[in-house]
Formats: C-alpha cells, structure tokens, sequence
C-alpha cells in the first residue's frame, strides 16, 4: 500500500504536493508511477500497475536517478534507465521543487515503463524485416512473369506462323485435288477411247484402269490428308487461343504484382515512420546505466 502519512515540518510547495499526490498518476494518459522527494529521501511513492520500483517512505535518493540529477542539476530531467538501478527499465521526469526563497526543497517525479514503446519498435521492425522479404520475393516473381511473358508472345508469333503454314499447306492439298480429279478424268477419257478402238485399245485399257485406281488411291490418300490437316488446324487455332490467354493472364498477373509492389513499398515506408515513431517516444531522454 502506498503511505500517504502526512509530511510534517516541510516546505508548503511538498505539503501543495502531497494534497494533489493521489491524483497525479491520473492525469497521464498513460500508465505512470509518481514518486515525492525532499532533498534527500523519499517522501510518497505510488506505482502503477505494472511497475514498481520497490520505493518506501524514506527511503533515500540513489545517486543517479533522475530526481537526484533534478535537485542537483537544477533543472527538468529525462532520463531512460535500464533495470540495473531499480530491476525494471523505465524513462522517468523529475522537475526540481522550489520554495519561497527560490531553494530547491526536492523534486517530483513520474515514471513510465517502457514496454509498450519497445513492444512498438520491436513490432516496426519485425514488420520492416517481413516488408523488405516480401518486396524481395514480389521483385523475383514480377521478374519470372515479364520472363514467362517473353515466351508467351514468342510462343504466340509461333503458333501464328504455324497457323500460316498450316493453312499454306491447305492451299496445297486443294492443288493436289485438282491434280487427282483432272487424273481421274483423263484415265476415264482414256477408258472410253479404249474401248471406241475394240481389240487393238485392250492394252491402252489396261493403262486407263490403273490411272484411275491411281486417281482413286490419291483421292482417298488426300481424304486421310484433309483430315488431318483440318485437325492440325483445329489444334493450331486452339493452342494460339490458349497461349494468347496465357499471355493476357501473365500480363494481368504482372499489373498485379506491380501493384503489390507498389502497397508493400508504401507499407515499408509506414513500417519506418512507425519505428521513428517508437524511437520518438523517448529520443528525448538519456540514457542512464
């Protein structure tokens, strides 16, 4: 429990003090001990709820600490102590007190733990640290897909020329049609002469049967042909069709990491400003060991 006896036999500025003592720690928006001193001892102490220096009434002033230096130094102090002077770090503000003769009588004096900023800055830089991997790992993958989109429209100028030869090599067969009809006509041409002459055409018939069964053969080749020239373009159609959504894909996939890139540098940038912000909270205190 704090003890707050009545201070007796001192300066009216300590006994203004130890009237409005109680209410001090709530006049901070944070979580803050307050602590009363003359020039040489403790006169009231109350801690917050997470840290407390161990203080009792009268007990004196350690050499050092922030309410020494305010007395001594005449003048605010802030100072960020680590736990070696009271087994728990804290920034602490102590201002020295002043009685009608403008003599410092003691000081007063807040203190405030420090978890919160360090929690903060240890959140700043966990997160700068898991920004710059992503930023990182989004550099590699916005690389591999301009590098895939590379090969996408490669593979699209190919399958286009492939799609022209294909259909080139459809021209041809159409010629070779005609090839086959215009033989298939002269062996029945031949056929019919054969058979005007009688007896002395016997042989040249022989010659007009095997024209069209020639003709026949290529005409049934060129069926298989077709066929499968016409499948070839089919497929040929397909794959552009597919490589050509493949590369629409790619290019959204890298508008899309661009964009990524973009948030998790400006989540980089917060990441800092929020670290500085940590740093901020006590940069004007000294250190004190």
């Amino acid at each position: 429990m704090t003890d707050f006896t009545r201070i007796t036999n001192s300066p009216a500025i300590l006994t203004y003090f130890e009237q409005v003592f109680p209410y001090l720690a709530n006049l901070s928006t944070g979580e803050v001990g307050v602590s009363l001193t003359d020039r040489d001892k403790y006169l009231l102490y109350q801690p917050s709820r997470s840290l407390h220096l161990k203080i009792n009434k009268g007990d004196s002033i350690k050499q050092g600490s922030a309410v020494y230096r305010a007395i001594h130094e005449q003048k605010r102090i802030m100072v960020h102590v680590d736990k070696t002077l009271f087994g728990q770090p804290y920034i602490a503000v102590a201002v020295p007190l002043y009685d009608d003769r403008h003599q410092i009588v003691g000081a007063v004096c807040i203190q405030e733990p420090v978890e919160r900023q360090e929690s903060l800055k240890e959140m700043a830089t966990q997160l700068s640290s898991s920004i710059t991997i992503l930023a990182g790992a989004t550099q590699d993958i916005s690389a591999q897909t301009q590098e895939l989109s590379a090969v996408s429209r490669t593979l699209t100028q190919l399958s286009h020329e492939s799609e022209t030869k294909v259909s080139e090599t459809d021209q041809i067969l159409g010629l070779v049609k005609n090839i086959t009809g215009q033989t298939n006509l002269l062996g029945l041409n031949a056929s019919i002469e054969a058979a005007r002459v009688g007896e002395q055409g016997r042989g040249f018939s022989v010659v007009a049967e095997e024209i069209r069964k020639l003709a026949a053969s290529s005409t049934d080749s060129i069926k298989k042909i077709d066929a499968i020239i016409k499948a070839i373009q089919v497929y040929s159609h397909n794959s552009k069709s597919q490589i050509e959504h493949i590369g629409n894909a790619l290019t959204q996939v890298a508008e899309s990491i661009s964009s990524i890139a973009g948030t998790a540098q400006q989540i980089s940038s917060m990441a800092q400003q929020l670290d500085q912000m940590a740093d901020s909270l006590y940069k004007d205190a000294e250190s004190f060991k």
